[in-house]
């Protein structure tokens, strides 16, 4: 999850490095009061914590599918000598159920991320 502030100046947005799960942990870390310089207009403004949002990062996004890719090729790799036998009337049960595993760490990668956004979004203080 990203966390992010538009600049007040030039709408741009202010990345923070901040690891945080909720806006009590970012106010902790920072006070309920911080200053930010943007990095595209050089302006320092003053912004509150709510004022702060979380985005989806891209980057989950990337290793779950990366999850769901690799673990079909590992989990196929290895039973391939079960999979590929012609007489074998279970051939489409084992079919999903090779991907069955690698969908159900995609998407649990995935709502997870969303909760996680969701969580930090709906706490203001």
């Amino acid at each position: 999850m990203k966390i992010i502030v538009s600049c007040r100046v030039c709408q741009g947005q202010i990345r923070l490095k901040n690891s945080v799960n909720d806006r009590a942990e970012l106010s902790q870390e920072l006070g309920d009061q911080f200053d930010l310089e943007c990095k595209e207009c050089s302006n320092v403004k003053r912004y509150h914590v709510n004022d702060v949002r979380a985005i989806e990062s891209k980057a989950v996004a990337l290793m779950a599918f990366g999850a769901f890719f690799f673990g079909t090729a590992i989990t196929g790799y290895l039973l391939r000598d079960y999979l590929f036998m012609p007489s074998n009337p279970y051939n489409v049960l084992a079919v999903g159920g090779l991907l069955l595993v690698p969908s159900a760490v995609y998407m649990i990668l995935i709502k997870q991320e969303g909760d996680n956004v969701s969580r930090f979004n709906r706490y203001k203080t």
